[in-house]
């Protein structure tokens, strides 16, 4: 098959150019020396180049005569068609637009740094985003882990080492800085924790959706990695509202100014994490409405890490109810759980009221937070006569910590000393079933709550009995 042969375009002018680059190049310095030499120099150049160029144009000149005269058959069905030079601008534009639309469909990650979320990703355009961070959290008990509830509870002995918590969070937002996202795993129990969008695009109105806590209390929607002591109280187990599947609407209002208001509600199905379908068509319902008195709205977070410089307040008041076979809940598989006492419920059974208040301070190194909860368990089952038909507990906590190297600067800057004392009463219509805490802990901060070691001993009674409880804890995010 004959090939077909293409002439190169050429420009007379460039050629000579370049030529003349090359070879006036080595004399270029004779021109001050010697002019008259200079002159004679250039003439024979000038020669040289018209020579190399009719040479050029002869050679071209066969070339396109040899391109015309070949003959190149083309079979439809088995030779492949030959471009020609007319295609070429169309099929070289049409290339270059598909690069152009690829280029914009393809959003390159170009910015990989690591900061407070960990690892974190970010594209050229800044419409995707991904953080993705580890936490680990180890810790030895003795001579027992959990929160005592029974005198039973308090004469346990058991000694342990254990993986507390094990966990990684993926944050950030897609097609717009306005829309997160948020997924927490945890591969200790495991469950999927927490599975969100959030729509941040006024600081007036946020909408949340998806599966993750309710915005109730600070003690339990701060994480337990920015807790001030180890865990959280025994309050926490039979007040929490933990965490629910749904919708919540959430916002500040008069930011700067005196009336300065954080507000947040949602509806729940009020099963928990572990369940997909609603027990029955009631739903759950919670509301918060908390003051920024002083220093405006605090992150739900413990410990005056921050070291305000200016005095923090925050007054709250939240509310919530639902009707379920639940009484309490728990962040797991089976989440819907009973409170001690308490029968497993059926399909709708109990109708739970639960109101709480609260306040923050925030000042130099120095914090204190104190809840107080009030909880009401229906038994719809139970005739409106029956004394045991509804159930009524009270619980509360306060705690403060501080940096006492503000004080003494012997002390490492680090180190912080915090105590709490919490209660809790089962059924305020019985005697000697109150449930206390007492603890005291010590907290080394090698990077703020993304590392820190704390050792903490606790105070336990229920009724007349009382034990010990030490904990020495390492909680560790990357």
């Amino acid at each position: 098959m004959s090939k077909q042969f293409h002439s190169p375009p050429v420009s007379r002018v460039a050629i000579w150019g370049l030529s003349a680059l090359i070879l006036i190049g080595p004399v270029a310095a004779a021109e001050l020396k010697d002019p008259e030499l200079y002159k004679q120099e250039l003439l024979a150049i000038e020669k040289r180049l018209d020579a190399k160029l009719k040479e050029l144009d002869e050679k071209l000149e066969r070339l396109e005569k040899l391109e015309a005269t070949a003959a190149t058959p083309v079979m439809p069905d088995s030779v492949p068609q030959v471009k020609t030079e007319e295609t070429k601008p169309v099929q070289a534009a049409e290339k270059k637009e598909s690069v152009k639309t690829e280029a914009k469909s393809q959003d390159r990650f170009a910015n990989v740094s690591y900061g407070k979320n960990g690892f974190e990703f970010r594209t050229d355009n800044d419409k995707f985003s991904l953080a993705i961070q580890n936490r680990l959290q180890v810790r030895y008990a003795n001579p027992f882990d959990s929160d005592p509830r029974s005198v039973s509870d308090l004469e346990r002995d058991e000694s342990t080492f254990m993986i507390r918590r094990a966990r990684t969070k993926l944050k950030g937002h897609a097609y717009w800085p306005w829309l997160q996202y948020y997924l927490q795993y945890d591969w200790s129990q495991p469950v999927l924790r927490d599975l969100s969008l959030t729509m941040d695009k006024f600081k007036w109105a946020k909408l949340w959706v998806g599966r993750g806590k309710v915005f109730y209390n600070d003690e339990r929607v701060s994480s337990s990695g920015n807790q001030q002591l180890v865990n959280r109280s025994i309050v926490n187990d039979i007040f929490t509202v933990d965490r629910q599947q749904g919708v919540q609407l959430f916002g500040n209002l008069f930011p700067g100014s005196w009336h300065d208001i954080s507000y947040y509600t949602g509806v729940f199905t009020g099963l928990g994490v572990g369940e997909r379908n609603n027990d029955d068509d009631h739903m759950m319902y919670s509301g918060r409405l908390q003051w920024n008195a002083l220093g405006g709205e605090m992150p739900f977070s413990q410990s005056d890490i921050e070291f305000h410089q200016k005095p923090a307040l925050n007054f709250a008041f939240a509310a919530a109810t639902n009707r379920s076979r639940c009484t309490a809940f728990e962040t797991d598989s089976r989440s819907c759980r009973d409170l001690p006492g308490f029968n497993p419920g059926q399909d709708g059974q109990y109708r739970i009221n639960q109101m709480m208040e609260e306040v923050r301070f925030k000042w130099q190194g120095f914090s204190v937070q104190h809840e107080m909860h009030w909880k009401e368990v229906v038994d719809t089952l139970k005739n409106q006569g029956d004394p045991t038909r509804k159930t009524n507990l009270m619980g509360g906590l306060v705690q403060a910590g501080y940096f006492p190297h503000y004080i003494f600067p012997i002390i490492p800057k680090n180190l912080e000393l915090a105590g709490r004392y919490a209660f809790v009463d089962p059924n305020v219509n019985f005697n000697n079933d109150r449930q206390q805490e007492g603890s005291g802990v010590m907290t080394y901060f090698f990077n703020g709550h993304l590392n820190k070691v704390s050792f903490q001993v606790s105070h336990l009674t229920v009724g007349n009995k009382s034990n010990q409880r030490y904990w020495l804890q390492w909680d560790f995010s990357f």
